[in-house]
C-alpha cells in the first residue's frame, strides 16, 4: 500500500509542477492576466495545495515505515484537506458547468471562498473584528471586482461558518474520515493514548489490530491523493488534446490501478488474517 502511495504522490509532484507553469508561485501571482488566463489565479492555488498535499503524504510514509500510526494519522488529516479543496474547485470550474449553469458553478465558488475568507478572518482576528465589519469589507471586495468586469452587483451574502471538515465533504466518506481522525488523533485527551492504536492509543501497536489500522489509514489516504490527482489533471493548461493524453488519461488510468490494487491488498490481508476461514484468525 505504501508503494501505491509513492507512486500517487509521485504525480501529486509532477502535476504540481505543470500548474505552476510560471516557474514560482510568487512570481506567478505577480504576473496573472486574468483576462487572458481567468483559470490562473485557481491553477497557482491548485499546485500550492497540490504542494502542501505532497509534503505532508511523504510525512506520512515515513511515519507507515516507523510504525508511529499516530503521526500517519495526523499528517494525514490536512492531506485529505488539500485533496478535498483540490476536488471541489477543479470540479466546479472544469467539470461541473458541463452539468449546471456556469452562473451556478461560479456562485457556488464564491460562496466557499467567502465563507473560508470570513471565518480565517474572525478566526486570525481573534474577535477583535466583529461580523458585521468582515461581511461588509467582502461585500466592498465583490462589488469592486464585479464592476472590474462589468458584471452586475453581486447579492449581498450572510456570512456563514466554515469548518475544516467542509474543506473535505465533497471527498467519498470525507466528513466521516475527518472526524474520526480528530477525535482520535488531533484533539485526544492524553489518557486516551493509552489505549488501542486505532483509537488514538500507543500500547497495542503490534497487535493485528493495529496492522489493520494502518493498512485501513493508507487504504483510504492512497484513494484520496489519486482522487486529487484526477482533478488537478483536467486544470486548463496547454491545449486541450494535449492536455488529455499527457495528464488526464494517464491520471485516470493511475486511478482506477489504485483502487483496484488496493482493494487487492485489503482482500488479501483479510484473508491472511483470517487463514482463509471466515472470523478464525489463522498462525502466519
Amino acid at each position: 500500500m505504501a508503494k501505491l502511495l509513492e507512486q500517487a504522490v509521485a504525480t501529486t509532484c509532477r502535476l504540481e509542477r505543470w500548474l505552476d507553469v510560471a516557474g514560482g508561485w510568487s512570481e506567478a501571482s505577480a504576473r496573472i492576466d486574468l483576462d487572458a488566463d481567468p483559470v490562473a489565479s485557481f491553477r497557482i492555488a491548485g499546485a500550492l495545495l497540490l504542494r502542501k498535499a505532497r509534503i505532508h503524504t511523504v510525512a506520512v510514509l515515513r511515519a507507515n515505515e516507523t510504525n508511529n500510526l499516530h503521526s500517519l494519522a495526523v499528517q494525514m488529516r490536512p492531506v485529505l484537506e488539500c485533496a478535498g479543496q483540490v476536488v471541489f474547485f477543479f470540479r466546479h470550474i472544469m467539470i461541473v458547468p458541463g452539468l449546471m449553469t456556469p452562473e451556478r458553478a461560479t456562485e457556488a465558488i464564491g460562496n466557499r471562498l467567502n465563507a473560508d475568507h470570513y471565518q480565517t478572518l474572525r478566526t486570525r482576528t481573534k474577535g477583535k473584528v466583529g461580523p458585521k465589519e468582515l461581511r461588509e469589507v467582502e461585500t466592498q471586495a465583490q462589488e469592486a471586482a464585479a464592476a472590474a468586469v462589468g458584471a452586475p452587483k453581486p447579492k449581498r451574502s450572510k456570512g456563514r461558518r466554515f469548518n475544516q471538515s467542509d474543506k473535505v465533504a465533497t471527498l467519498e466518506e470525507g466528513r466521516a474520515w475527518y472526524r474520526y481522525l480528530s477525535e482520535h488523533f488531533s484533539h485526544g485527551k492524553a489518557a486516551d493514548w493509552k489505549g488501542l492504536s486505532w483509537r488514538g492509543g500507543v500500547m497495542t501497536i503490534a497487535t493485528i489490530e493495529s496492522e489493520f489500522a494502518f493498512l485501513g489509514l493508507m487504504y483510504y489516504l492512497v484513494g484520496q491523493v489519486a482522487v486529487m490527482n484526477a482533478h488537478a489533471a483536467v486544470c486548463s493548461v496547454g491545449n486541450a488534446d494535449d492536455r488529455w493524453k499527457r495528464w488526464v488519461e494517464p491520471a485516470l488510468a493511475e486511478l482506477r490501478d489504485v483502487r483496484q490494487s488496493s482493494k487487492a491488498l485489503v482482500d488479501a490481508a483479510k484473508v491472511g488474517a483470517t487463514g482463509g476461514r471466515d472470523g478464525n484468525a489463522g498462525t502466519d
